[in-house]
């Protein structure tokens, strides 16, 4: 049994080294054309959901909903389903007592980008890093892909949509053996290739010599 389960262990990281690649390239981000305005207004709401998750005061996040809008929809990384409706969404944000298991959350938004689809409508995509402390336990955290659609109301823009976008197990391992890396590996890189081009140089001349 044991031996089955390290050969598997083996096998599937040897899948992960042999298949990393292109799906792990980080390109430059792309400018969108948008009003500076509107694209300043919405990134405000994205920071202004980090405070409020970060205050402890998980219910102020109802504020920045559109309260007008029949069916919010949101989907947090840990739900197994989508919550449509307010009766949902205020259990989840406001519940009748706190979770005695969590502590404490800090978030932090990034690389906010903004795509208006109509005059009152924009999409907001972004990163977010997510740290918990949960009872008995030490701190963890998490960066996490995230989108939201937002409304122009007369109180300004206002989530109707929101939807976090976990990374694969795969994909999510691979990201926990990279942050194993020491510092200096980028200096050791550069003299590790060249060490190696100078040893393969050298053996392809003394197999020219041998002959």
């Amino acid at each position: 049994m044991f031996k089955n389960l390290t050969f598997l262990l083996l096998l599937f990281l040897h899948s992960l080294m042999t298949s990393a690649g292109g799906h792990k390239e980080i390109l430059p981000i792309v400018k969108i054309d948008i009003d500076p305005q509107v694209e300043a207004e919405v990134t405000a709401v994205i920071h202004e959901t980090a405070k409020r998750w970060s205050s402890q005061q998980f219910s102020s996040v109802l504020e920045l909903w559109d309260p007008n809008e029949p069916y919010p929809t949101y989907l947090g990384e840990e739900q197994a389903q989508w919550f449509v409706g307010w009766d949902r969404l205020k259990a989840y944000l406001d519940p009748a007592r706190p979770n005695p298991a969590v502590e404490a959350i800090r978030q932090e938004m990034f690389d906010v980008q903004v795509k208006q689809i109509a005059p009152d409508l924009a999409i907001a995509f972004f990163y977010m890093h997510f740290e918990m402390k949960i009872i008995k336990a030490k701190p963890f955290g998490e960066d996490i892909r995230a989108s939201a659609v937002l409304r122009k109301t007369d109180k300004g823009w206002k989530y109707i949509h929101w939807a976090k976008s976990p990374k694969n197990p795969k994909v999510y391992i691979e990201d926990l053996f990279e942050q194993d890396v020491e510092p200096g590996w980028d200096e050791f890189y550069q003299q590790a290739q060249k060490n190696k081009k100078a040893y393969w140089k050298k053996k392809r001349e003394l197999k020219k010599q041998q002959k």
